[in-house]
């Protein structure tokens, strides 16, 4: 496995661990610990925490090495939020980079999707063309830097996303996870030349996704308390509601 590679799962299994609660704010994160854990070298771990830290996940402080930053409602409202200004203009952009057959692909195979019965196979393929298209819009939305952005925060996304599935799969529960129709209209809009129609429904499945994310990661009482402290509450992320 290449160095990157490496840091890309130490990274990747250190925010499994804390969404999952297996670290709690303000606990140290030592990297000895943290290698033995992982079954790594301290190396990977090093430019993991630098890079956790570049995320808002961790503080890098003298003599104490990494601690956990609080995580919470807020905290996933603005990832969130910073999602929605990246990837509404990399949407925005994409629009006629994206050849007519790779739209095609993707309209066909997420209105198979839209139909299809729901289960586990049908969660993983939802998986699967969430992260496609996301890649391609970023691939395409011809800035470096944009999609360089868009990427160092894609595993922060993806863990967000997948610990959310996983609580809905333990219940068996795939209602209100609308990703497949949310994209579709983000497709078509691209398809049809239209960037600022494109550039809304990517807003809206973003927004929606807010919601989501709030409403199976914590409780309704914890969602309340953490948001009223915040002068940064998104308007249209917290009109969105989504019911059991």
């Amino acid at each position: 496995m290449d160095h990157g590679k490496r840091r890309h799962n130490v990274v990747a299994e250190v925010l499994g661990d804390l969404f999952k609660g297996e670290f709690q704010a303000g606990q140290r994160l030592r990297v000895e610990f943290l290698a033995e854990r992982y079954g790594v070298s301290v190396t990977p771990i090093r430019e993991a925490l630098v890079e956790l830290s570049g995320l808002g996940l961790v503080e890098l402080q003298p003599n104490r090495g990494a601690v956990v930053r609080p995580f919470g409602p807020r905290q996933v409202l603005d990832i969130c939020h910073l999602r929605r200004v990246l990837e509404c203009e990399a949407t925005r952009n994409a629009c006629g980079r994206i050849a007519p057959f790779e739209l095609a692909t993707l309209e066909d195979e997420l209105k198979k999707l839209i139909d299809a019965p729901r289960g586990q196979r049908w969660l993983a393929e939802t998986k699967r063309l969430d992260t496609a298209l996301h890649e391609l819009i970023a691939e395409r939305c011809g800035s470096e830097r944009l999609a360089y952005e868009i990427s160092r925060y894609s595993v922060l996304y993806r863990i967000l996303r997948d610990t959310r599935h996983r609580r809905r799969t333990a219940r068996a529960n795939y209602s209100q996870m609308e990703e497949n129709s949310e994209h579709l209209k983000v497709v078509q809009a691209l398809a049809a030349g239209d960037a600022e129609r494109a550039s809304d429904a990517m807003a809206d499945h973003v927004d929606k996704a807010a919601a989501a994310l709030q409403h199976d990661l914590f409780a309704k009482k914890e969602i309340e308390a953490d948001l009223a402290e915040s002068f940064l509450e998104s308007p249209r992320a917290t009109m969105a509601t989504v019911t059991e």
